[in-house]
């Protein structure tokens, strides 16, 4: 099968972005299907240019390159929306195959394709992952895209109700799915030669956080609650992009961006994962830490119910440092329960695989083509 999959963004040498994303394509890719990617490539944003067409293993990345300049307006023209439009056409005039279907990714790249989409007869399915669909993306002047995408894909039940409740699809429309993790890069392994690698004490209690280091993560929270805390034995580690709130607690053994590919070594070097965020559609990072057999702390609200429960998790109240802080001192102080939660952690991840999400994927497109033809 010849799959488009067009993304509002895409990992590439020097930005790890997306890159659930980039696991499931190479995964279609191995299983026997051609994938070109269609990424369009912000200039402005980014502060640099990149190259157009590039093959990464089975798999053609077009990244057109266009200027952003946000929601500025002129007269009802958005130059934005303009050079983007552009940069999507000149791809799609220089695709390596005709299309047997298109995946967008999220609803914003959905809309942008469908006339493409419609005009040649093509599939559309969408993937809704958003931590909040945007209101730009709900509108009843969508009602005949809305109507041609054959199927949605949604990582929690709470991005499912979202697009059926905002009038966006239907429920037979859709399928629930978890984001997943490739188990060849996240699994658990030897935590003393981890944190020999990384140079961290082999006797300190290691908190890991994975995230923008922004407010809705929760990174100020986190942080706070480490403070809180009477005894000075707790350490973390912080993996992430600075974009507005930097971390600052004591015992902050590391603090920046890790390639996606290093990760693992990280998180093997923790003891816990903690991420009190305040929105998500389906959190990656916490799928990627309990795949190495960590305990979780996050979130008590819908979007995490799908993937934490008692089995594997702490769940708290994301704006409340002290009950961040109590959870790290109970697993920090029971050894035995953090070993419950860590088994727990890997049992759930282990079903979470991202071969099984693609099979599953491709197995639900494949019904609801033959179901509309």
């Amino acid at each position: 099968m010849n799959i488009l999959i067009v993304t509002q963004d895409y990992p590439d040498a020097k930005r790890s972005v997306y890159t659930f994303v980039k696991e499931l394509v190479d995964q279609f890719a191995l299983m026997g299907h051609c994938c070109c990617v269609i990424a369009p490539y912000s200039i402005t944003k980014n502060k640099s240019f990149y190259k157009y067409r590039k093959k990464e293993g089975n798999v053609i990345v077009l990244r057109p390159n266009h200027l952003s300049l946000s929601n500025w307006s002129f007269f009802g023209f958005r130059p934005s929306l303009f050079f983007r439009k552009r940069a999507l056409n000149k791809a799609l005039n220089d695709l390596p195959f005709v299309p047997d279907v298109i995946y967008a990714h999220f609803w914003r790249s959905g809309r942008e394709i469908y006339p493409y989409a419609k005009n040649k007869g093509i599939p559309l399915f969408v993937a809704t992952g958003e931590s909040q669909i945007p209101t730009s993306d709900v509108s009843l002047a969508f009602k005949d895209f809305y109507n041609y995408v054959r199927g949605v894909i949604c990582v929690s039940t709470k991005n499912l109700v979202e697009s059926v409740n905002n009038g966006m699809t239907t429920k037979e429309k859709c399928i629930f799915l978890p984001n997943a993790i490739n188990n060849n890069i996240f699994n658990l392994q030897n935590k003393e030669l981890c944190r020999n690698k990384l140079n961290i004490p082999s006797n300190a209690f290691v908190v890991a956080f994975c995230g923008a280091f922004i407010h809705r993560k929760g990174v100020g929270v986190l942080s706070a609650a480490i403070d809180s805390i009477k005894e000075e034995d707790v350490y973390s580690l912080f993996m992430g992009r600075s974009l507005g709130e930097e971390p600052s607690c004591r015992n902050i053994l590391f603090k920046g961006p890790v390639p996606h590919n290093e990760l693992s070594t990280y998180l093997n070097a923790s003891d816990i994962f903690v991420l009190p965020t305040l929105n998500e559609g389906c959190c990656n990072a916490i799928i990627e830490a309990m795949a190495c057999g960590l305990p979780i702390v996050s979130s008590d609200r819908p979007f995490n119910w799908d993937v934490l429960d008692s089995s594997n998790s702490i769940l708290i109240n994301p704006e409340d440092s002290s009950q961040v802080a109590a959870a790290i001192v109970r697993l920090r102080d029971d050894k035995d329960f953090r070993k419950v939660l860590s088994l727990g952690s890997l049992k759930k991840a282990g079903m979470l695989t991202i071969e099984r999400r693609a099979s599953k994927i491709l197995e639900f497109i494949n019904n609801k083509i033959k179901k509309y033809d």
